[in-house]
């Protein structure tokens, strides 16, 4: 595909990383700042064109009348709308995405329409980390929590504990363990190295494990990797910005949640939008105001800040004064990297990662319901649905043993007509099955869709 990126930002530069992975696209990247594009140039295979992402003048410089697709991704809401319109109205670009972040917006979606701003897909991202954290938040013991066949089906990824039941012992005791739990590991890492979730592989002290199971059966699925973790009760917030106080609203309703918000004008706000919250006006890095608050009876501090500095330092300073657990949000590699060897930050969410995701599944070829980004873009998770006959499919009639998937693909499970089947060798796949699979290497992709696509 030919796809042209408006942004050089953080999601921007990200999304140019994840496609260049692939041979198959060529991508051109557009920036107002010449020293955000530089750096892109140096390490990419990728044409950079330095402008203004909205003007005519500078979309048909970088070529856009023979583009595929155009994602706009600018800081400003409104310059993304107008590109799109640009794009669908001068040069007939079949498909626009756009990340859209101002709420005002997003309540009316009938301005998205052809006849006024012709958007195929909007990307919310404060939406789509919301959800990701209260993903994390409703299983505890969970490092990522990801969402297939809306919300029926999780994958899931944790850290194996020594004194659990499977620690030091073969996957395929797992079933012993739980044999009214349909649940399947699809792929193990290892000192970052991918290894194989064979039957008879041993699950060894710190693997990180990635399982897809029903939602209903997370909680006790967790219990054979880690000790069962309380729920998360009294929940800190630090940070009030869009995404602090969506997640307040997601759970005040049922947590104890208090949020610290260094802007007095800020805190008033939310103490009127929030119901059930306590909103303190403060420095999340005040350690006596973290003590007087009980820090140290905290289930769970999100540190949701706008600085990845902010949001590091003071899950560490919580950590170190009792709480719980800690989960950060982290934009830049370096500072994640800096949280990781911390060892007082258990988790970090990417929000660039996370809106990538969102990105990719609109950007895939076939029906590609759902696509999420594993392993910093490494590997990849994906839901495709099936479509056709014996006659135009490769796939339809097929046991799995026998799809001619690339090494390193692995089909976890397949949703049908709401029931979750797990990919075993034998099993059949039809015609509007929901396949789930995780491809540990995301340059076979391509190899992938053009299997499950249908032929004329």
């Amino acid at each position: 595909m030919k796809i042209l990126i408006l942004g050089a930002g953080q999601v921007g530069s990200t999304l140019a990383k994840y496609l260049c992975s692939d041979d198959d696209n060529d991508i051109t990247i557009v920036d107002q700042k010449e020293e955000m594009l530089t750096p892109l140039q140096r390490h990419l295979d990728i044409k950079t064109v330095i402008g203004y992402g909205a003007y005519p003048s500078i979309l048909e410089k970088a070529g856009i009348k023979s583009m595929d697709v155009v994602i706009a991704v600018m800081r400003s809401d409104e310059r993304n709308m107008v590109a799109c319109r640009m794009a669908h109205t001068l040069y007939n670009v079949k498909k626009k995405i756009a990340r859209i972040r101002t709420t005002e917006y997003l309540l009316r979606p009938e301005i998205f329409s052809n006849d006024a701003l012709p958007i195929d897909f909007l990307i919310t991202p404060e939406n789509l980390i919301t959800e990701y954290i209260q993903g994390i938040v409703e299983q505890p013991g969970a490092s990522q929590v990801f969402d297939f066949e809306n919300g029926l089906v999780q994958l899931v990824e944790t850290r194996a504990f020594i004194g659990t039941p499977i620690v030091n012992r073969p996957v395929k005791e797992l079933h012993e363990h739980m044999p009214d739990v349909k649940i399947r590991i699809v792929s193990l890492y290892r000192n970052e190295k991918a290894i194989p979730a064979k039957s008879d592989t041993i699950i060894r002290e710190g693997d990180q494990v990635y399982f897809l199971a029903k939602k209903d059966h997370i909680s006790r699925a967790l219990k054979e990797f880690r000790r069962a973790e309380n729920t998360y009760q009294k929940i800190f917030i630090a940070g009030g910005g869009s995404i602090g106080i969506n997640v307040a609203r997601l759970l005040e309703d049922t947590h104890n949640i208090r949020i610290i918000e260094l802007s007095e004008d800020r805190a008033k706000y939310l103490s009127e939008k929030l119901n059930n919250t306590l909103v303190l006006q403060g420095n999340a890095s005040d350690e006596d105001l973290l003590k007087e608050e009980g820090i140290e009876n905290t289930d769970l501090f999100l540190a949701l800040t706008d600085s990845d500095e902010v949001n590091v330092i003071v899950s560490i300073l919580a950590k170190r004064l009792g709480a719980h657990k800690t989960i950060a949000l982290v934009k830049r590699d370096v500072y994640a990297a800096l949280a990781e060897q911390s060892g007082d930050v258990d988790i970090i969410v990417s929000p660039d990662q996370i809106t990538v995701s969102g990105i990719l599944s609109h950007l895939r070829k076939g029906d590609c319901m759902k696509v999420h980004s594993l392993q910093h873009g490494k590997a990849e998770a994906i839901e495709i649905v099936v479509h056709g006959n014996e006659k135009t499919s490769e796939v339809v009639g097929v046991q799995i043993k026998d799809l001619p998937l690339p090494e390193d693909v692995v089909v976890g499970a397949i949703v049908r007509n709401d029931e979750l089947l797990m990919g075993s060798k034998k099993l059949v796949i039809e015609e509007g099955d929901h396949v789930l699979m995780v491809l540990m290497d995301v340059g076979k992709i391509h190899e992938v869709e053009a299997l499950f696509l249908e032929n004329d």
